[in-house]
């Protein structure tokens, strides 16, 4: 009797554990932009040359949405940024969701970074690779093996839209625009952290953005499949 209630109790705590670890995977995250970022969990964190940033010189919150305002704050090096960052979180073997809505007023840049992109981004880095999207006034970028890359076409992205970037174990990414898929790919850039992220992401670029709502789902907290895109815009707001 004793040795089947040792069984007995080992199975359970070994399902404890168990249920923890997912619990642990899962995250729901939502920002309200009543406030800012660094008021909610993200470290404001402006590095390389964007080093000694002051938050309030280039983000405030009004009217529920939060504005980044870097233009003017200097560029020429790829090094650096102005990002919310939130360590720690991601677990690179869970599928995850970023919905995002935003829309891009303006950009300034140089070099490779010309056409202002990773002025603003927002993205997932999942201890080895980074997957990121980047809003410029008429187009959007993704993160590759390569670095930056833009994604086909054209796009007014001076108007709010919705944006969904979905990651699938263990390098499948794909980028929605108001529901419509407009980049899939296979690989993100080679970055060693660990974070969800958003704000200026680059040195070589600066960004007047808008953003309305920011909402990151893992692990079980994905949803399935919506059944139409209604259902997913639910979880924007």
């Amino acid at each position: 009797m004793q040795h089947n209630i040792t069984i007995r109790l080992a199975s359970f705590m070994a399902a404890v554990l168990l249920a923890s670890a997912a619990a642990a995977a899962s995250q729901d995250i939502m920002l309200n932009f009543s406030s800012l970022p660094s008021a909610q969990g993200f470290t404001y964190t402006p590095s390389g040359m964007h080093a000694g940033a002051v938050e309030g010189n280039v983000f405030s919150v009004a009217g529920g949405a939060l504005t980044q305002n870097t233009i003017g704050q200097g560029y020429g090096s790829t090094g650096g940024g102005i990002l919310y960052v939130r360590p720690g979180i991601i677990t690179a073997a869970e599928a995850s969701e970023l919905y995002v809505n935003a829309r891009c007023l303006q950009v300034e840049g140089s070099g490779i970074g010309a056409a202002g992109q990773m002025g603003f981004c927002f993205g997932i880095t999942t201890g080895s690779a980074q997957y990121a999207v980047s809003l410029t006034p008429t187009q959007v970028f993704v993160i590759a093996p390569s670095g930056s890359v833009a994604v086909a076409g054209t796009y007014d992205n001076t108007a709010f839209h919705d944006w969904q970037l979905s990651y699938a174990p263990p390098s499948t990414f794909h980028v929605y625009r108001d529901g419509v898929l407009i980049h899939t790919g296979t690989a993100g850039g080679a970055v060693a952290a660990n974070r969800l992220f958003l704000g200026d992401g680059t040195g070589g670029a600066n960004a007047h953005v808008e953003v309305r709502a920011f909402h990151f789902l893992q692990g079980a907290a994905v949803p399935a499949e919506a059944s139409s895109w209604g259902g997913v815009k639910a979880l924007f707001r």
